[in-house]
């Protein structure tokens, strides 16, 4: 048995009791952009000219009370791998698809899952899910099969979360991470976010990152923020390592947002050669839902370098 036959007769369990204390909801997000790269040195695409449906998604998500205080809940997402030639024979796939339980202690997951490393990111990436996304220099950004999840409430600010490598995958067993936070990744609660992860020997990984993002504060009646992201990462096995950093600025007025971000990485253990990648972009925001956006990125290696463009949208219900 499965993950997905857990899933399934999780569903008809919720179902068939309690029906006023079951919740679900379908979710998703239609990505769809033009992209052209110059020479195919970039991860997650091709050379030349093409259409991408960068991570674009359905999702369905559900929960039942079972006491005052105890809830099950279950995630089911599949994602449009990539239109690329390196999906052209699985170009669907699934995504986060777990079960588990939560109450005012926290929340225990168990399946196919973000690992708590790539978590603590928070949104700092102002490219996630895109060509220029941290995971094209930096490892680390895992979803793992068969994993055990927990995150803590937040208390004053602070939350922990913790990840396990369960014996009951084809991936490598043992391996962990912990992540601690304190502040506010969407910059709602708190105008800032700063989180310490560790992760050690999952999915072949041991990494250590620290990383602070924050509102610097308004000008021209907009708003402007900036982030820093330092790690260390190291092969479980080869024992290739090395350091990165990512830094951003981003600018927020009215329905635009005008983004920068640089990042470097000499760890090798996503590209042969240390790489620089710079990336600008803009957004705009025709309403809460639809976002068409821009943008550009230099990738540079030690004995050769590449260039993109892309324009498109996505739109999130």
């Amino acid at each position: 048995m499965n993950i997905k036959y857990y899933s399934a007769m999780s569903c008809l369990l919720l179902l068939s009791h309690n029906t006023q204390a079951f919740e679900w909801d379908l979710y998703g997000k239609l990505d769809l952009q033009g992209l052209y790269v110059d020479k195919g040195l970039y991860r997650y695409s091709d050379q030349g000219a093409q259409i991408e449906a960068p991570f674009t998604r359905l999702g369905f998500k559900a929960s039942q009370e079972l006491t005052d205080d105890l809830k099950l809940i279950m995630v089911y997402e599949w994602q449009v791998n990539g239109l690329d030639d390196a999906n052209k024979d699985h170009r669907l796939g699934s995504r986060n698809t777990y079960i588990g339980v939560a109450g005012n202690w926290g929340e225990l997951v168990f399946g196919k899952n973000d690992t708590k490393f790539k978590k603590s990111e928070g949104k700092i990436d102002l490219f996630n899910e895109t060509l220029n996304d941290i995971a094209q220099l930096t490892a680390g950004q895992d979803r793992l099969e068969n994993i055990v999840g927990y995150q803590s409430p937040v208390m004053n600010g602070f939350q922990w979360s913790a990840t396990y490598q369960t014996g009951a995958s084809d991936e490598v067993a043992g391996g962990y991470d912990w992540t601690l936070s304190y502040g506010d990744a969407s910059f709602k609660t708190y105008p800032y976010y700063v989180a310490y992860s560790q992760t050690h020997e999952l999915n072949n990984l041991d990494a250590r990152r620290i990383l602070i993002n924050g509102k610097i504060g308004e000008f021209n009646d907009g708003k402007l923020s900036a982030g820093l992201l330092l790690q260390h990462s190291e092969h479980a096995t080869r024992g290739t390592k090395g350091d990165a950093i990512m830094t951003q600025l981003a600018y927020q007025r009215e329905a635009f947002t005008y983004k920068l971000q640089w990042q470097r990485d000499d760890s090798k253990l996503r590209h042969r050669e240390t790489g620089r990648l710079t990336s600008v972009g803009l957004d705009y925001a025709w309403n809460k839902e639809l976002t068409i956006y821009s943008m550009l990125s230099a990738l540079d290696f030690e004995s050769d370098n590449d260039s993109s463009a892309a324009l498109g949208f996505k739109y999130n219900f």
